[in-house]
């Protein structure tokens, strides 16, 4: 039973009214099956919630509370339901280059329109069926992430090694029509979807704008862990550049004619390609912050302001550890910090 409450905040509308153990079955006579039922259906003012007890009596509570204002109610599963898995097998996922012997968790590919939701992940669309297209267009789930990486049918079938992805640009127009927002992923792979092929993506995509909120172009991911996967090439910095340029080139044409630059590429392309990082003001609302993109220029930006408010430190010694990617900047900040106050550090 994933509807079973685990426990009731002591500030909730519902304390000494609900225990733990209860079952929630309904609110305002719609069945709740899981998060996402709860948290539409609880947003109003006035609620009558049916629950089922340990004892198999049923109970119903009728509470009042502010629009939107959260019951307090923590469940035995946070998503009141079982979790959506991948059922793609990308030529670049991630998750199958992951070394042996770690926890499981580490290998359990999601793909789930609820967490889409409420935790910001992406998600496909090859695992939705109409039924449940039509409750993201009931409920009004907005904004919704979408791994695109390419509108061609043909290609996306042949890189998520799945026979349904080729619906995923028709499922986005059906979500567009219904005023549902979307902020999409292009997982860029030399020679396969960058190219020619990214510029019919971006165009399609485009197309759908305002629904398309945002785009994010971020380089695929290669570990040592890849035996028996497919052959793929990592970004050199010649052709990250090429990448750059047309991605930006075509974000610039969007600048003039919607107002925003609507494709942005994530900072391993600018490192790749040994480039200055765009300005802050560049990347607009940072909408496509958790992908990498601006999140160097963000970090260097909200630095620099808090070591002008900031008081001496208590130590003049200290260490930072951080990766090559990020070394040169992290470095250029460190300098920054030496500047104003007396600290020792080396590299």
């Amino acid at each position: 039973m994933k509807n079973v409450v685990k426990c009731v905040n002591s500030d909730s509308r519902l304390s000494r009214k609900v225990a733990p153990g209860w079952e929630l079955i309904s609110v305002n006579e719609h069945p709740v099956k899981d998060v996402l039922d709860y948290k539409f259906y609880t947003y109003e003012a006035r609620l009558k919630l049916k629950f089922l007890r340990p004892d198999g009596k049923e109970k119903t509570v009728r509470v009042r509370k502010a629009e939107g204002e959260d019951l307090g109610l923590d469940f035995e599963d946070y998503l009141m339901d079982a979790p959506r898995s991948c059922a793609n097998n990308c030529v670049f996922c991630f998750i199958d280059q992951n070394p042996p012997g770690m926890r499981k968790t580490i290998y359990f590919k999601d793909d789930d329109a609820r967490l889409s939701f409420l935790m910001g992940c992406y998600i496909t669309l090859t695992n939705l069926s109409d039924r449940e297209i039509e409750r993201i267009i009931a409920l009004k789930i907005s904004p919704v992430n979408i791994s695109v990486h390419t509108t061609d049918p043909e290609l996306r079938c042949s890189m998520l090694k799945n026979k349904f992805a080729g619906r995923c640009y028709d499922i986005m127009r059906r979500l567009a029509s219904a005023g549902i927002v979307m902020n999409c992923q292009i997982v860029s792979c030399p020679g396969i979807n960058d190219g020619e092929a990214i510029l019919r993506t971006l165009r399609d995509l485009k197309a759908l704008f305002p629904a398309v909120h945002s785009i994010s172009v971020v380089p695929l991911g290669l570990t040592a862990h890849r035996q028996g996967l497919p052959e793929l090439h990592p970004y050199t910095r010649e052709t990250a550049g090429e990448l750059l340029d047309r991605v930006n080139a075509f974000g610039d044409e969007c600048v003039k004619e919607l107002g925003t630059r609507l494709v942005f590429c994530s900072d391993e392309f600018y490192l790749k390609s040994e480039r200055e990082l765009p300005p802050d003001s560049f990347y607009e609302e940072h909408t496509q912050l958790e992908n990498g993109v601006g999140m160097l220029r963000l970090l260097e930006k909200e630095f620099l302001m808090a070591l002008d408010y900031s008081d001496p430190p208590v130590i003049n010694e200290f260490s930072i550890a951080t990766g090559e990617a990020a070394y040169p900047l992290i470095k250029k900040l460190a300098e920054a910090l030496k500047n104003k106050y007396p600290v020792s550090w080396r590299t």
